[in-house]
C-alpha cells in the first residue's frame, strides 16, 4: 500500500476527482488530505466532501489553529470525522502550555497531529498574518512527545533547515515520525539523508523499541497535482542512492503509515 501523508486539496480541484485520478495513475492507494486554514482556500467541509466522495482514497484532516482554536473545536472537528490535524502558523511555539489541553484532547481521541515544520514559504497571504517561522522549530516537539505518548506526531519537511534537530528527534521519540517534504530531496543528494539518520541498522543507538529510522520516515508530496509523479520519482532516487532494503522502501512509501491509521491489509 502506498500512501502520500502530505496532501493540500486543491481550490480548483475541491471534489478532489484530478486528485484521485492522478493517485490511481501513480499507483498511490491513501492519501491524507487537509485544509491549508481559514483564508479563502478549500474548507473544512470541503475536505470532507471530497472524503466521501472517495472514501476509498481520501483520508480527511483538519487544519487546527494553534492559540486559537480551543478543546471545544478539538471536539467538533473529531465529530464531523476528520481523522486528524494539520498544525501550521501557531501563534506560539508548539512547546507552549496554553497548548496542552488541545494535545490531551487530540491524545485521547486517537488522533494524528501532522506539524509543519521550519521555514514557512512567503505569500500575499502569510504576509498580512502573525507567522513566524522560529516557532515551528523540530525541537519544539521535544516536550511535546515526552508529555504526550500516545499521541502520534508526523513532523513535515524533516525540520528543514534545522534537519539535525529533527533527526534526533526521531531516534528518541516512539511516536514521532517525519516526512521529506518540501525543497529537500531537490537539494540535498542521498548520502546526505543517509549521515543524518546514521543510526539505521544500529541496535545499540538505534530507536528502543527495534525499529529502524526509515520505519520512522513517510512519504509525503505536499505539491500540485502535476508535481506529485517527480516527487515519487524523488523518493526513488532517494532509496536507490542508499540502497535500502527492500523492507525499508515499503515501510517508506506506506508501510509505517498503514500501521499508524490502522489500515494494514489483512
Amino acid at each position: 500500500m502506498i500512501i502520500d501523508t502530505h496532501v493540500h486539496l486543491n481550490p480548483q480541484d475541491r471534489g478532489g476527482d484530478r486528485l484521485v485520478e492522478e493517485a490511481v495513475r501513480l499507483g498511490i492507494d491513501k492519501l491524507v488530505v487537509f485544509n491549508d486554514s481559514v483564508c479563502e482556500r478549500p474548507s473544512y467541509d470541503d475536505v470532507l466532501r471530497a472524503a466521501e466522495k472517495h472514501p476509498d482514497r481520501i483520508i480527511p484532516f483538519a487544519y487546527l489553529e494553534l492559540g486559537t482554536h480551543t478543546v471545544n473545536d478539538v471536539m467538533r472537528l473529531h465529530e464531523d470525522g476528520f481523522r486528524g490535524f494539520k498544525c501550521i502558523y501557531p501563534k506560539v511555539a508548539y512547546n507552549d502550555k496554553c497548548l496542552w489541553p488541545i494535545y490531551e484532547a487530540a491524545e485521547q481521541l486517537g488522533k494524528v497531529m501532522l506539524f509543519h515544520l521550519g521555514v514557512v514559504a512567503v505569500s500575499d497571504y502569510n504576509r498580512l498574518q502573525d507567522v513566524d517561522s522560529a516557532r515551528m522549530r523540530p525541537i519544539f516537539l521535544d516536550a511535546v512527545c515526552r508529555r504526550f505518548r500516545n499521541l502520534v506526531v508526523w513532523g513535515a519537511h524533516l525540520g528543514n533547515p534545522w534537519y539535525e534537530e529533527a533527526a534526533m528527534l526521531c531516534r528518541w521519540h516512539l511516536n514521532l515520525y517525519f516526512d521529506i517534504t518540501g525543497s529537500s530531496l531537490k537539494a540535498k543528494p542521498p548520502e546526505f539523508f543517509g549521515q543524518l539518520l546514521w543510526w539505521a541498522g544500529n541496535k545499540q543507538y538505534g530507536d528502543r523499541r527495534g525499529r529502524g529510522p526509515w520505519e520512522k520516515i513517510l512519504f509525503g508530496t505536499d505539491v500540485s497535482i502535476d508535481k506529485m509523479g517527480d516527487v515519487m520519482n524523488d523518493y526513488r532516487k532517494l532509496f536507490e542512492g542508499l540502497k535500502l532494503p527492500e523492507s525499508d522502501r515499503k515501510a517508506v512509501m506506506g508501510g509505517t503509515a498503514a500501521k499508524i491509521l490502522g489500515l494494514e491489509k489483512a
